[in-house]
């Protein structure tokens, strides 16, 4: 089974092996940083804390910037509204947001770099590679399409290819990446 707020439900591994972050379902993000001691045995830190609380965590990957600060980035919800309304109205309105997290080695803290709204229908994030591969950024599956993001660069939205002869009501969503 899985414990909604024990940290273990999602990993995400930094590209270069230098960072991990485990997150639960509801709030808990930790980061750990690897690093090699003078015998060139693994050590890990101690973990950091990225928590949010009230949030739903749907996906989380790791960003590939190469050689600059580790980011992970994350489809959350954020249902606090919703937690303390009787009506119901606020469930019916909820926002999903993209969050980049970037874990800054120097001061060895993680920070909530940039968030935006995205499709409520987003259920996973599949990271674009980068450095020397490629732009970076993450690809956000929702239904019927896919959306490229990056911060400070422009969304580049797709839909998804259809069968011949699959219904345009049934709606299409991806699920798993290798």
């Amino acid at each position: 089974g899985c414990r909604r707020a024990v940290a273990g439900q999602h990993l995400a591994a930094d590209p270069k092996g230098r960072a991990i972050m485990i997150a639960a379902v509801e709030k808990q993000k930790l980061v750990y940083i690897f690093n090699r001691d003078g015998a060139s045995k693994l050590t890990i830190s101690s973990p950091l804390e990225a928590h949010k609380a009230n949030t739903i965590n749907f996906s989380i990957v790791a960003v590939d910037v190469g050689y600059d600060n580790p980011i992970f980035a994350c489809i959350e919800l954020d249902y606090s509204d919703a937690d303390q309304d009787d009506t119901g109205e606020a469930a019916v309105e909820y926002n999903k947001m993209l969050t980049f997290y970037e874990l800054d080695l120097g001061l060895n803290h993680v920070v909530r770099k940039a968030s935006e709204p995205i499709d409520p229908a987003s259920n996973m994030l599949i990271p674009v590679p980068g450095d020397t591969d490629g732009p970076s950024g993450v690809l956000v599956c929702a239904e019927n399409k896919i959306a490229y993001k990056k911060p400070d660069h422009e969304d580049v939205v797709t839909l998804i290819p259809r069968r011949s002869g699959m219904p345009l009501e049934q709606p299409l969503l991806i699920t798993a990446f290798t």
